[in-house]
């Protein structure tokens, strides 16, 4: 049995399941280099590839089904933590729940090889309802996939990784402390992009009182429900006589609108982070007084304010028809 394929003896096979596990469960712990050198150690003669494969299937998916209960026994505010938590911008719950809209549940295959992506779709699958049984299949389906490819690459790299796998035999304690170098430098940077993308929502909000007030003298602002479908699914209230728009058609400027109505776009999620990127896009195209509303839909509601209740009708120009009058008020001559 050659050097390499001491890495991977069963007790280290059990840690590479760990890995994968706290991986799952959000850590920021990489988990596709230490997967490359368990796929060369079983070429190698370790632990036997399928014996890996399974492992590391169950230990995924067991990390999945965490979140995926969480989800569904608290809907929209384990989408809230993770936003929070995540050293990912917060679009990473946008671009998963308008994947779900797009792919249904072929986005927790698809969203495996997404990054922001993997950790936020068992979460939105519970929200929206997905049962137990698909969940699993589809689940499992990813992280075999993933799984396959990785340890696959590992055993055709098998030469170039053993020089690697003899070094850190060599120097274990030195590479220990420079993987913990640069995890550490890893998450930092993750962080200064977190901080970085939030510097770029730095736009003046509006408060709920304020929009409370322009609704109640008659001002007519257009009030932008720009929550993603899945979320407003998840949660049908709105604010009274809000218009659903789909963020494709602002960023596309398929806008019914004049520049110079005064625009309130809401979400609910942290940071007003969708809301605040989309009015920044209406401000560039000419839409002086568009702005976020600050705390969203959960700050609304919070003051006391109403809500509507029922979902809004579909439309394909991406605008839900529910308000009618608010919309003409506001457009071209």
């Amino acid at each position: 049995m050659t050097d390499i394929a001491t890495v991977l003896q069963h007790p280290a096979l059990w840690l590479v399941a760990l890995n994968a596990l706290v991986h799952e469960l959000g850590a920021p712990v990489p988990l596709t280099p230490t997967m490359l050198l368990a796929g060369a150690a079983s070429a190698a003669g370790g632990a036997h590839p399928l014996l890996l494969i399974a492992v590391v299937v169950v230990a995924m998916v067991a990390g999945n089904a965490v979140w995926f209960a969480a989800g569904r026994r608290y809907g929209s505010r384990v989408l809230k933590f993770l936003c929070r938590i995540s050293l990912s911008p917060d679009s990473c719950v946008r671009r998963t729940e308008d994947s779900f809209a797009r792919w249904g549940g072929l986005s927790l295959v698809i969203g495996r090889f997404i990054p922001g992506v993997s950790l936020v779709a068992p979460p939105v699958a519970g929200a929206l309802g997905m049962d137990w049984l698909r969940f699993i299949a589809f689940s499992t389906v990813s992280a075999l996939l993933w799984t396959l490819l990785v340890v696959g690459a590992g055993v055709l790299l098998r030469a170039q990784l053993d020089p690697l796998i003899r070094a850190l035999l060599a120097y274990s304690g030195e590479a220990i402390g420079t993987l913990a170098l640069m995890l550490a430098g890893y998450v930092a940077w993750r962080w200064m992009q977190r901080r970085r993308a939030a510097r770029r929502l730095d736009v003046s909000r509006i408060s709920v009182a304020e929009l409370k007030t322009l609704l109640d003298t008659g001002a007519g602002p257009v009030v932008l429900d720009v929550r993603s479908a899945a979320m407003r699914q998840l949660d049908p209230r709105r604010i009274p006589n809000a218009i659903a728009i789909d963020a494709n058609s602002l960023e596309d400027g398929r806008v019914e609108f004049s520049p110079d109505s005064v625009v309130v776009l809401y979400c609910s999620c942290p940071n007003e982070a969708s809301a605040a990127r989309l009015a920044g896009v209406l401000v560039r195209r000419g839409y002086r007084h568009a702005r976020p509303l600050l705390g969203g839909l959960d700050a609304w509601i919070a003051g006391g304010y109403g809500v509507e209740s029922e979902l809004p009708p579909k439309r394909s120009t991406g605008v839900d028809a529910s308000a009618p009058a608010l919309l003409k008020h506001n457009l071209h001559p």
